[in-house]
């Protein structure tokens, strides 16, 4: 399931004999189809000042708009032919939205499909000037592999992606630290492989020496039975069994995004004697997420238990990352928790990110932690 992205750079044209030099990463010179379209489909087109175009077919409407995130746009059109709106400059990064068409909310037949809110949404993929560290570069590239698995709990098959680098099947007597990386509440198993281009990123974290090699395993983690039981007796084992693994607790880590973070604090770091490093991005369990979404979670109520040796849990967890976006309700509850740990002894590596609650911080939130992890 590899999905690729086509780098915003835009090749100049050859005028009075000289080549004009590409337009910087992330910057587009000119009207650009958004590369989550679907092939061949023009819009939406994606304006160098990050407004965008659409344009939908829809000759027996009577009313069709853009919901992108929340924010409706109405749409209009001339005579017989297409429904048309400009909308307001974007946000760089990943962006969920839906057509509304007489009141039906419905997917764009221009955009490529992804599992987000619930649903299989459309999409739209706005550059950020000079970031480049998620788009295909030529360097080698690893690959996400789907991998099936017998739940003895859920009586049931399960499946996982795993990313493997690229170096993987040329060295079949080496052996790797892994990563379990978790999606967020209305996300499924593909939801770091396709909306995080988590291979991408470490494809080109590796080529850099950035990152060591590792595999990343990305399962379902909204289970039917008990996530923490199907993680650590039935995903690891058959993990360690099927892949070139370092099947110790040095050579694990655990990270995930709003519901996965939460799963890496309550699993991750619960069981040291199964994982080292972990990973805390845009949790809503510090609270700030508005009411009755979660309970505030209390870090000071579980400190005693958590840093009653600081020294020890520091040496367990040699990486223990917090991450926020800065436009997220969620950042000052996650600072404030960060901070708590802190004062209680604990060696916690914390940013924010620009940006709310959305891929373009937990992308970079990756990025980060893994040039951290197994090292």
């Amino acid at each position: 399931m590899k999905r690729y992205i086509i780098p915003f750079v835009l090749l100049g044209v050859l005028v009075a004999g000289c080549k004009q030099p590409a337009a910087p990463v992330g910057v587009l010179s000119e009207p650009t189809p958004a590369s989550t379209n679907t092939p061949g489909r023009e819009y939406p087109k994606i304006n160098p000042d990050l407004t965008v175009e659409f344009q939908v077919q829809a000759p027996e409407a009577q009313e069709v708009a853009v919901d992108i995130c929340g924010k409706v746009y109405p749409m209009q059109r001339e005579g017989d032919g297409p429904w048309k709106v400009v909308t307001d400059a974007l946000e760089p990064g990943f962006h969920y939205y839906f057509l509304v068409v007489d009141g039906m909310r419905l997917s764009d037949p221009n955009s490529q499909l992804f599992f987000g809110t619930g649903v299989d949404a459309s999409a739209i993929e706005i550059p950020e000037a000079g970031v480049d560290f998620y788009l295909e570069k030529n360097v080698p590239r690893g690959e996400v592999r789907m991998q099936r698995y017998w739940s003895p709990s859920m009586n049931a098959w399960r499946t996982c992606y795993v990313y493997v680098p690229a170096e993987y099947d040329s060295k079949p007597s080496k052996r790797y630290p892994v990563l379990y990386l978790q999606h967020g509440g209305g996300e499924d198993e593909t939801g770091w492989a396709r909306q995080g281009k988590t291979d991408i990123i470490l494809d080109n974290l590796i080529a850099a020496r950035k990152a060591v090699p590792m595999l990343i395993v990305m399962d379902y983690g909204q289970a039917a039975g008990d996530f923490a039981e199907i993680l650590l007796n039935e995903t690891i084992p058959m993990i360690d069994s099927k892949y070139l693994t370092l099947a110790d607790a040095r050579h694990r880590a655990m990270a995930g995004l709003s519901f996965g973070g939460g799963q890496s604090w309550s699993i991750g770091l619960k069981h040291p004697e199964v994982f080292s490093s972990i990973g805390v991005f845009s949790s809503g369990m510090f609270g700030g997420v508005g009411p009755g979404a979660y309970a505030p979670f209390s870090v000071e109520s579980q400190l005693p238990e958590l840093l009653a040796d600081p020294a020890a849990f520091n040496a367990a967890h040699p990486v223990f990352y917090m991450s926020c976006g800065e436009g997220d309700p969620r950042i000052e509850h996650t600072r404030a928790a960060a901070d708590a740990l802190k004062a209680a002894g604990a060696k916690v590596k914390f940013t924010a990110w620009p940006g709310g609650h959305e891929w373009q911080p937990w992308r970079k939130s990756l990025h980060e932690f893994c040039q951290l992890i197994f090292k």
